[in-house]
């Protein structure tokens, strides 16, 4: 059994003139919003055995602040450009087949609308909107990564901030 959690990025900062959209930081809500979910999951027992980022700013935040919640040493975590423009699912499936080893579960922090757009093409049946810091839990009944087809996993994992605020 293989295991994907799919994180879109926590709420960023507004777009600004002076920095590139690859230069843009967390605001203090996508902090406290990536507290809250790590902690969820560390109560759901949904801990990675790996971890890789888009290299954009405001993605590798949330991935090291997962991480230090997930008990993941930050520098392990495994940053890639690729996904900051996204991946089509057979190069990311490819991309999960390289990285991804003896792993059983591997946790992606990336954007939209390529969070949004692979679980929808990995899982049998994710039609949900994916807000900033969302995680999508999807398994696969594989032993190797490279075994894994689009559209194949269930869902076992749905987490976003609002579901926890009043």
């Amino acid at each position: 059994m293989k295991r994907l959690f799919l994180v879109r990025h926590a709420k960023t900062e507004v777009i600004r003139y002076d920095i590139t959209d690859f230069q843009r930081n967390l605001k203090e809500r996508g902090i406290n919003d990536s507290n809250l979910i790590a902690n969820k999951l560390l109560l759901k027992d949904a801990i990675p055995n790996l971890i890789i980022s888009s290299t954009a700013n405001r993605a590798i935040q949330t991935a090291r602040l997962f991480a230090d919640i997930l008990n993941y040493q930050q520098e392990s975590i495994v940053q890639l450009d690729e996904l900051y423009d996204g991946f089509t699912t057979h190069e990311f499936l490819g991309m999960l087949d390289q990285y991804g080893n003896e792993n059983e579960s591997v946790m992606i922090f990336g954007h939209n609308p390529s969070i949004e757009y692979l679980a929808f093409n990995l899982s049998v049946e994710f039609y949900e909107y994916v807000p900033t810091c969302t995680v999508i839990g999807i398994e696969f009944d594989v032993n190797d990564w490279k075994d894994i087809e689009a559209r194949s996993g269930k869902v076992c994992l749905y987490e976003f901030p609002k579901k926890y605020k009043g």
